[in-house]
C-alpha cells in the first residue's frame, strides 16, 4: 500500500532551534522523528532538510509528501510585521526543494492574502508547479471570511487548487483561537474554493471547560466536543470540503480515530491521510484504546511516516479511500 502525507511541513531556512519548544522536542522526539539529533542541532536547515527526504525516500508506505510553507504576519496595509524563523519557511525554499526532490515533494505555496501583490504571487506559483494553497489565519491573526479575501478565493478556484485551511488547536505558533475555528472557512467553501479542514477541526484537548474535563477521557462519541460534529457537518453538507488527519496522535485527538473508522463511514471518501511531520507524536502516550503490547509494538517502527501510517491501519484497511482521496485534489 502506497500514500501520500497531506500534510508535512517545511522549517525555515533560518532556523536555529534556539527556541524551548524546539529544544524540548529534539531532545526527547529526534529519533522518534527519524532524525539525528546532532545532525539538526549542527547542520539546522539542512539537517532538517536531509532528515525530511531520508524519511520520505525510506518510508514503505510513502510516495510522497504535501511540502507545505507558512507565510508571515502581514498587516492589513500589506507590511510585513513578523514571522517565525521556525516555522514560517517560504515559498522559494518550497520550490529549490521540489527541485532538488521531485519525486518526494508536492509543493504547496503559503500566501497572506493581505499581501498587496497575494494575486500575482498565486499566479507566479501556480506556474512554477506549486499544486495547492496553505492557509494559518489563525497566526496572521486574520478574519479569513472578510469579503475583501474574495477575488483571492475566487483566483484559488479559477486555479481549481485545494487550499488547506487551519482548523483546531494550536501550540507550535502564538494563535487566535477564535480563527481556529471551522467557521473561518465558511467564505472559501461558499465561493466553491477545494477546502481542507486540516487536523479535523479538532483540539488537542477537546473538552476544556472545568464541568467537562473528564469528558476527554471518554470514548463515547456523545462526549468528543461540538467541534468533532461540526467538522463531520461540514464534510456531510458540502461537496468541495475535505478534513486531514494530521498531527491526530497527538494527546486526546487520537481518540477520535475509531468512531471515525467505524461509525462515520459515510465521509471517509472525504478524508485525507496526514502527519503534520515534524510535529512530535507519540503512538505510545497518546489517547486511544489500543493495548500496550501493541503500543510497544508500533513504537518500535523507526520510520515516523510508516509508523503513523501503522497507527491508523490498526483501524482503517490498507485499501481504505482514506489513503487514495489526495488523488482527488492533486492534479497531476
Amino acid at each position: 500500500m502506497k500514500t501520500v502525507d497531506f500534510h508535512t511541513h517545511l522549517l525555515s531556512s533560518e532556523v536555529s532551534f534556539d527556541r524551548l519548544y524546539d529544544k524540548v522536542a529534539i531532545s526527547l522526539f529526534a529519533k522518534k522523528l527519524g532524525a539525528n539529533k546532532d545532525e539538526l542541532l549542527n547542520e539546522k536547515y539542512e539537517g532538517y532538510v536531509k532528515t525530511l527526504i531520508r524519511n520520505i525516500s525510506e518510508s514503505k508506505h510513502l510516495s510522497k509528501s504535501v511540502v507545505l510553507p507558512v507565510d508571515a504576519i502581514v498587516s492589513s496595509k500589506g507590511l510585513e510585521i513578523e514571522h517565525d524563523k521556525t516555522v514560517c519557511s517560504n515559498n522559494d525554499d518550497v520550490h529549490e526543494l521540489y527541485k532538488r526532490f521531485p519525486n518526494q515533494v508536492i509543493p504547496f505555496f503559503s500566501i497572506n492574502p493581505n499581501r498587496t501583490d497575494a494575486l500575482d504571487l498565486i499566479d507566479k506559483y501556480v506556474s512554477l508547479g506549486f499544486k495547492g494553497a496553505k492557509f494559518l489565519q489563525n497566526y496572521w491573526d486574520i478574519d479569513i471570511n472578510d469579503k475583501k479575501y474574495i477575488p483571492y478565493f475566487e483566483k484559488i478556484k479559477a486555479y481549481d487548487l485545494p487550499i488547506i485551511i487551519h482548523t483546531g488547536s494550536e501550540h507550535a505558533v502564538p494563535s487566535n483561537k477564535i480563527y481556529e475555528k471551522v467557521e473561518v472557512a465558511n467564505l472559501a467553501i461558499k465561493i466553491g474554493c477545494k477546502v481542507v479542514l486540516a487536523h479535523f477541526g479538532v483540539n488537542m484537548v477537546m473538552e476544556h471547560h472545568v464541568s467537562k474535563i473528564f469528558n476527554n477521557f471518554s470514548f463515547d462519541n456523545n462526549k468528543f466536543g461540538d467541534d468533532y460534529f461540526k467538522t463531520i457537518e461540514y464534510l456531510e453538507k458540502n461537496e468541495n470540503v475535505y478534513a486531514d488527519l494530521s498531527a491526530m496522535i497527538m494527546c486526546f485527538r487520537s481518540k477520535i480515530v475509531e468512531d471515525l473508522a467505524k461509525n462515520q463511514t459515510h465521509i471517509h471518501h472525504k478524508l485525507l491521510f496526514g502527519t503534520d511531520y515534524p510535529v512530535p507524536f507519540s503512538v505510545l502516550f497518546s489517547y486511544h484504546d489500543l493495548g500496550l503490547q501493541k503500543r510497544l509494538e508500533l513504537e518500535r517502527i523507526k520510520n515516523p511516516f510508516d509508523r503513523n501510517i501503522a497507527f491508523f491501519n490498526q483501524y482503517f484497511d490498507e485499501n481504505s479511500t482514506l489513503y487514495t482521496n489526495w488523488q482527488k485534489l492533486i492534479k497531476d
